[in-house]
């Protein structure tokens, strides 16, 4: 028999058990996906998430030719996708597709990282979020090291000759006068507003979701920080296609650098601005010396320039690495507690009247508050910030 004063049996709400998490430790970005609610499935969610972004991309590449044989068949022109030449792809319009189109790593990135962790933001840093004082510095400082690199390896390798090979149309005149070619403005315009996005959408990619995909499933630190690291610069390099040897070292090296950046900055930030300026300089030197063509679709590089080329990737990186250390990043993912099992507001235990209202805090000595010392006081936990961690998350 229920006591005098409490509820009738079916207003008690039963507790519902509370889900089984792992114990949240402080994680470095290429393991940010392994919280406390990793299981052995998650990564397959997130595979799925990029499998199906893919093939919708690529149905939506079908769906077009299915419309252009329509449109043959009533007689309508439309852009016959199986003409695509190379001088189309160097086009404002080639260009702005291929570049919108490797855009596209940011949201499959982002999508696949809340399928396999509930915290899509956890691909662009360890706090969740972009981190934009990192990312317009980085830009800054890439774009004043590697515009001056660039410029004066282009005159170092001129004077010795070792820029006929490799079809600079930068190196053969010299560097002075300029000779863009016709409609280079528009060029200009469409480089300028979307190769950002792609080069942000291809560190979001490789160094991004699939260094946190890899690292997800490793359990070991030193392990998830080279393994991912390797494999995403190999599959980096590769993607561009035919090389030489030079040309693919050169990009890998990048490619290693890039995932250096990610786990010292704790985020993207960095790597994409680097990623920008590199890529800025190059099809800009491209467009002013008419050879965008040639860097574009280029599949080989002379040793000398294969070799410049890295060196001035590497010392650019190594004053990245110190002018980010300077402003302490943030380096490490920290959990939000788990919710209380249950619906909001209520505690196990709680009839039809409601929640049970908390009991007083006892008294403690005079001047003291809820968390005054003594047995009576209630004790607070304090949060030992982890390293790199500050109370406001980040130093600017």
């Amino acid at each position: 028999m229920p006591a005098p004063g409490a509820p009738p049996a079916w207003a008690v709400r039963p507790v519902r058990p509370a889900p089984r998490v792992l114990p949240s430790v402080p994680r470095e970005y290429p393991q940010a996906l392994r919280g406390p609610w990793f299981r052995w499935w998650r990564p397959l969610l997130g595979l799925v998430a990029i499998g199906a972004g893919i093939t919708v991309v690529f149905g939506a590449m079908l769906l077009y030719a299915l419309v252009w044989l329509v449109a043959s068949a009533l007689g309508t022109q439309l852009p016959d996708p199986s003409t695509v030449t190379d001088a189309w792809f160097v086009s404002p319009a080639g260009l702005l597709v291929t570049n919108l189109g490797l855009a596209l790593g940011i949201p499959l990135a982002l999508v696949a990282t809340w399928a396999q962790a509930r915290r899509g933001g956890l691909v662009s840093s360890v706090l969740g979020r972009v981190r934009w004082r990192l990312l317009l510095g980085g830009l800054g400082v890439s774009l004043l090291l590697l515009a001056p690199l660039t410029v004066g390896s282009s005159i170092l390798l001129a004077q010795f000759g070792a820029g006929a090979d490799a079809g600079s149309g930068a190196d053969d005149p010299g560097l002075w006068p300029l000779t863009p070619a016709s409609g280079w403005l528009v060029l200009a315009l469409v480089i300028l507003l979307t190769t950002p996005l792609q080069a942000a959408g291809e560190e979001y990619f490789f160094r991004g979701w699939l260094t946190q995909w890899i690292g997800s499933l490793l359990r070991w630190r030193w392990v998830a920080l080279i393994v991912p690291a390797v494999v995403s610069a190999v599959l980096f390099a590769m993607a561009h296609g035919a090389q030489s040897p030079w040309l693919f070292a050169d990009r890998l090296v990048f490619g290693l650098v890039a995932s250096l950046l990610v786990w010292r900055t704790g985020g993207l930030e960095v790597a994409v601005a680097l990623h920008v300026a590199n890529n800025l300089i190059a099809f800009g030197l491209a467009i002013a010396y008419d050879g965008l063509q040639d860097s574009l679709l280029i599949t080989e590089v002379a040793p000398s320039e294969g070799a410049v080329s890295i060196a001035g990737t590497l010392v650019t990186t190594a004053v990245l690495l110190w002018w980010a250390r300077r402003r302490k990043p943030t380096l490490v993912v920290t959990d939000p507690p788990p919710p209380p099992p249950g619906p909001p507001g209520w505690t196990p235990g709680a009839g039809a009247a409601g929640p049970v209202a908390a009991a007083p805090a006892a008294a403690g000595p005079a001047g003291a508050g809820p968390a005054g010392a003594g047995p009576a006081g209630t004790m607070t936990a304090q949060h030992e910030p982890v390293q790199g961690e500050t109370a406001q998350g980040e130093t600017a």
